[in-house]
């Protein structure tokens, strides 16, 4: 089954009213993604949902709120991979293309085998 960008983004505007979450938007014409997250404000920076990965990145972003919500203190690379689990458990479709992503941003995080092993345990299928 294909799942449609519109999908995909009224999935992000949903699961955002649901918590509660501000979405902020950045300027198409911005060349460099810039996502964030501001847990305290509850409020996102994402690009608007054209595929796949702008749809896991926004989702990560989300899922940094989740994490503050449950008072999830750990160190930064912990806080990055518990946002991407939280964003692969919550997508509608998780391709090859999202995984390029997550991987990317660990890598530059400079995410350990630990942390590997964390992701790999929890979705062992890929």
């Amino acid at each position: 089954m294909v799942t449609k960008r519109i999908d995909m983004a009224l999935h992000v505007q949903e699961v955002c009213a649901a918590l509660n979450i501000r979405v902020q938007f950045q300027p198409s014409a911005d060349q460099v993604p810039n996502y964030w997250a501001r847990p305290s404000a509850r409020v996102i920076q994402i690009r608007p949902t054209r595929n796949t990965g702008h749809y896991v990145s926004a989702l990560h972003e989300i899922g940094h709120i989740v994490w503050h919500d449950r008072g999830g203190r750990c160190s930064h690379v912990q806080s990055e991979l518990n946002a991407w689990i939280w964003a692969r458990e919550e997508a509608l479709v998780w391709t090859a293309t999202a995984d390029r992503i997550m991987r990317r941003c660990m890598d530059s995080y400079g995410w350990e085998q630990l942390h590997k092993d964390q992701w790999a345990a929890r979705f062992p299928n890929g």
